[in-house]
């Protein structure tokens, strides 16, 4: 602030004592906001009632606007929209192409810069496709912008000197001193001069502070990067009265989230434990680069939006359903949680509200569905073509059935947040012009590019002292230290990528900056030492190795041969100190006599025990279970459901092995066919497409494994198929279904199909760890009424093969082969059927006796229960499976 007293002291106060309009131009926001805060603390906060600083861009339109207020300066979403309806349909776009926004984008880029730096409207000779096609264009682009009397940000310059005569002016224009002008706007600010308007070259804003240290640091990778610097940032001295602090990358996108993740743990960990405090609780940091679109409120709106349209991905079904900006979002939070593991369970990968809908209303969720009912209902009125601000009127209604955003008026973030999304409706409804009648698809296409345009930050009543920026906001800054990451030889100098539309030779002639390498290099350079000087104490770092784990090295515009910074020793980011009073031993409490009669579940409750008693505590008595996960295509409970459910219809129908020899393969390829649809029928949420597949695929299965039953070496009768019923397995409530039963001379055996990978010798009562066979084989007598005598484990896999294992009182084969230890006579059954009684009763002892130790040798394999996972009571029966 030195320089501004000592060189324009006399010229700010004989202009604040005449009055006069002043403006003061810089090259953006950030500046805009550090040079009004810098004025203001020398001059005093009149100061600024007299005159404005704001960015150059904004200048032009505010100018126009309050002159020609009858003619319209475009938003730059509006000249997309006008581009993108050039571009359709013309002959330079290849047949392949299918949308044309990217292109657009890029031709508007170009078109821009034509306009402002006044370069040909003709196509050269030996002009490339692109080139030419950019010429027609253009002119097409213009010709639309005369027909709605309209001005694009690029050609807004040249009006305005066309027309000076009629501007509004300010007596005094100062520039900031590394603002940069086009030669159509240092033409139009010489016209400006001639007109009477006092120009001036505001000077650099030097610090007063001579440079008291500067660092150099690498680490492994950008995570130890960035909490170093929040580290650094921790360890600021307290005694520091309000001091200016950044955080610079060079690349913002890779290294906010990271830094916001770092700052929250070592700068603010408060912020995670807002009980106790007086005050509300804000971070003390600023994003330079905030989106609207990045906050939960607004991403629950979109996700809101798109789900009224059609089929979308089941996670962003169950993120609006969880949402807390749905209306009576807490008095529903267990019942909606319950219908996020229905949905998971038994939808596809991708669905839609009204499917999901049927499902709930099926399962007897029709409370926790209400506001999405609402939705749904107040979105299928809305069909056909409509303008943007009729959609917008439609977007408001669907909301306002959702119950959006569910927040009590007063929140600050809340209320913040509304007024910035009604800003972008503001914006779309604004393209009437522009769109025309468009679909509901084509709306939501122009709302998310309108959202991921728009720059938000929360409004403080004091500035946050630390500041997150690129290098571009970072300039024309001061600050009391900045740290610079991300400078390795990768990020800069920074490439010069090409224009499709524009050569490079047009675009350095008419000097377009960052035209060519060269003139990148020097700017480069330029705005790394604008920014290193911009404070007194600075620290410059980068990643020794990038995220695809490729080596780098320092940036070579600098000279690193600085101090290594000194490693920070915060340590922990917070302590919590409690005393807590252990019992000698805990133990988990029996299970009562009222708990064992509300025990849910099949002859999984046993499997999980013999794997981990801790794993059946969680699963069956706290009622614990993981989330579903949606997976693309069939999952395999689906597959496996569907090859038991056509299996039972099968032998319903086909009860004896003599039956099955008579039928020749094409009578047996039709009754599993026709088994097969009957079977899918059954189940909703899979696309024709891949029911068609499947059904091939089942098809081939089973028709392999009745030829393996046909090469049976005993005749056998089918008399029972999914058989079930309640039993009391050594003192506890147990619901078994068997797949099968079969007799085979009178003996009765029991079957039990299994997709997956064979596994006999975990039926060993010493490695008893698939306890069902064995239930059926001394509990199945109570369902089917008949004395077991034997069972069969039958393995139907597509890689695997078919096959069996049988032990039994008289045999251990099915089908002719060797076997090693046989379970083949009366005295070996019984034998076994007592050492599964023995393991299985100490099972079911373990359990009512609250024992819940872990087993430390199982694989993570063999559990289906994540802890990490949020988990949830499932009402009703836990399935087998």
């Amino acid at each position: 602030m030195s320089q501004l007293e000592g060189v324009m002291a006399s010229d700010w106060s004989s202009w604040l004592e005449d009055g006069q309009s002043t403006v003061v131009l810089v090259d953006h926001d950030g500046e805009a906001i550090d040079l009004r805060r810098r004025i203001a603390e020398a001059q005093g906060r009149a100061w600024l009632e007299n005159l404005r600083v704001l960015p150059k861009a904004q200048w032009w339109v505010e100018l126009w606007d309050s002159s020609f207020p009858e003619l319209q300066v475009l938003r730059p979403v509006q000249v997309l929209a006008l581009a993108e309806a050039c571009i359709d349909g013309s002959d330079y776009l290849a047949e392949s192409v299918i949308g044309v926004q990217g292109i657009a984008r890029q031709f508007v880029d170009a078109f821009e810069l034509a306009e402002r730096y006044g370069l040909s409207t003709e196509a050269k000779p030996f002009a490339t496709n692109e080139q030419q096609a950019f010429c027609d264009w253009r002119e097409r682009l213009r010709l639309r912008l005369v027909e709605q009397g309209a001005l694009t940000g690029g050609q807004l310059v040249a009006a305005l000197g066309e027309r000076i005569d009629e501007l509004e002016l300010p007596a005094r224009l100062v520039l900031s001193h590394q603002l940069e002008l086009t030669p159509t706007e240092q033409t139009l600010l010489n016209n400006l001069r001639e007109a009477g308007v006092a120009t001036y070259q505001l000077p650099p804003f030097a610090s007063s502070k001579e440079t008291l240290s500067c660092h150099q640091a690498s680490f492994a990778g950008l995570q130890e990067e960035v909490q170093a610097a929040a580290q650094w940032v921790a360890n600021r001295p307290a005694e520091q009265a309000q001091p200016r602090l950044a955080l610079v990358a060079t690349d913002v996108s890779r290294y906010e989230a990271p830094l916001q993740r770092a700052l929250e743990r070592y700068v603010y960990p408060a912020s995670l434990f807002p009980a106790g405090h007086d005050q509300a609780l804000s971070e003390p940091w600023r994003v330079g680069t905030g989106r609207l679109s990045a906050y939960p409120i607004i991403a629950s709106a979109l996700d809101a939006l798109q789900i009224a349209q059609g089929e979308v991905p089941l996670e962003q079904l169950s993120r609006l359903l969880r949402s807390p900006f749905v209306v009576q979002a807490a008095e529903q939070a267990g019942a909606r949680a319950e219908l996020d593991w229905c949905w998971r369970e038994y939808l596809g990968n991708r669905s839609t509200l009204v499917r999901a809908l049927g499902l709930a209303a099926q399962r007897g969720f029709d409370a926790a569905t209400e506001a999405l009912l609402g939705l749904q209902k107040m979105a299928a009125s809305h069909t056909g073509r409509a303008q943007p601000s009729v959609w917008v009127a439609r977007f408001d209604a669907e909301l306002l059935a959702l119950g959006w955003p569910n927040r009590e008026a007063g929140d600050p973030v809340v209320d913040q947040c509304r007024q910035g999304f009604s800003q972008v409706m503001d914006t779309l409804r604004a393209l009437d012009r522009q769109l025309g009648a468009i679909s509901r698809s084509d709306a939501l296409r122009w709302l998310q590019h309108v959202l991921q345009g728009k720059r938000f930050e929360l409004r403080r009543d004091e500035a946050p002292p630390l500041q997150l920026l690129s290098l571009e906001e970072a300039s024309g800054q001061q600050f009391d230290a900045i740290w610079v990451l991300g400078l390795s030889d990768s990020a800069l100098p920074q490439a010069v990528p090409p224009s499709p539309f524009l050569s490079r030779e047009e675009l350095v002639a008419a000097g377009v900056p960052r035209a060519d390498h060269s003139d990148a290099l020097k700017r480069d350079i330029a705005l790394l030492e604008t920014v290193l000087g911009s404070a007194p104490e600075w620290v410059i770092s980068y990643p020794r190795q990038s995220d695809d784990a490729v080596v780098q090295t320092p940036c070579t515009l600098l000279d690193w041969h600085y101090p290594v910074l000194p490693e920070s020793d915060l340590g922990e980011a917070f302590t919590v100190a409690a005393e807590l009073e252990l019992p000698a031993e805990e133990r988990v409490r029996p299970v009562s006599p009222r708990e064992r009669t509300s025990l849910r579940g099949g002859t999984g409750l046993f499997k999980a025990y013999a794997i981990s008693p801790f794993f059946a505590f969680l699963k069956y008595r706290l009622g614990l279970q993981a989330m579903p996960e949606p997976v693309e295509g069939l999952d395999p409970k689906t597959q496996g459901n569907w090859i038991h459910r056509v299996l039972e219809l099968f032998w319903r129908d086909i009860r004896e092995s003599a039956a099955l020899h008579a039928m020749t393969n094409a009578q047996i390829e039709a009754q599993l066919s026709a088994a097969i649809d009957r079977a899918m029928s059954e189940h909703s949420g899979h696309g024709e497409q891949l029911r068609r597949i499947e059904k091939r695929r089942l098809l081939s299965l089973l028709q392999e494994w009745l030829a393996f039953e046909q090469s049976r070496s005993e005749a056998f009768a089918v008399t029972h198929v999914e058989a079930a019923g309640q039993v009391d397995a050594f003192g506890l409530p147990l619901r078994m279904k068997i797949d099968r039963v079969d007799s085979i001379d009178g003996k009765t055996v029991v079957m039990d199909y299994k997709t997956g990978a064979l596994s006999a010798n975990q039926l060993n009562a010493d490695n008893l760890l698939e306890p069902q066979l064995p239930l059926y084989a001394l509990l199945g007598e109570d369902i089917v009424g008949e004395k077991i005598e034997g069972v069969v484990l039958a393995q139907i896999h597509p890689s695997s093969g078919m096959a069996v294992h049988m032990r039994s009182s008289w045999s251990a084969n099915l089908v002719p082969r060797n076997v090693q230890n046989p379970v083949d006579s009366p005295e070996k059954w019984q034998a076994e059927c007592d050492a599964w009684r023995r393991v299985l009763s100490e099972y079911a002892r373990g359990f009512l006796a609250g024992e819940a130790g872990h087993n430390a040798l199982c694989k993570d394999s063999d559990f289906a229960y994540d802890p990490y996972v949020p988990v949830l009571a499932r009402a009703g029966e836990v399935s087998d499976d």
